[in-house]
């Protein structure tokens, strides 16, 4: 009889390497674009009524300064 013997490779040969985080300087409130800013505004209101919001794909600096918004309003921190 044949014994069936799983191989499986060691930790070191799986485990991903952990991406390093690049921190950047916090958006100044006035560099912010205002219609982004608008939309950063609606989404902490909907969310304190406890409606759902629906946001549309985005360039990622469009969504950062959508996010720096969330936390100047304190709506996310």
């Amino acid at each position: 009889m044949y014994t069936v013997s799983i191989v499986s490779p060691s930790d070191g040969a799986v485990k991903p390497r952990h991406h390093s985080r690049l921190l950047r300087a916090d958006i100044p409130a006035t560099e912010i674009d205002p219609a982004l800013r608008a939309f950063g505004r609606h989404i902490a209101k909907s969310v304190r009524k406890g409606r759902g919001v629906h946001i549309p794909a985005m360039k990622n600096a469009d969504f950062g300064q959508v996010l720096r918004t969330l936390e100047l309003t304190r709506a996310c921190n």
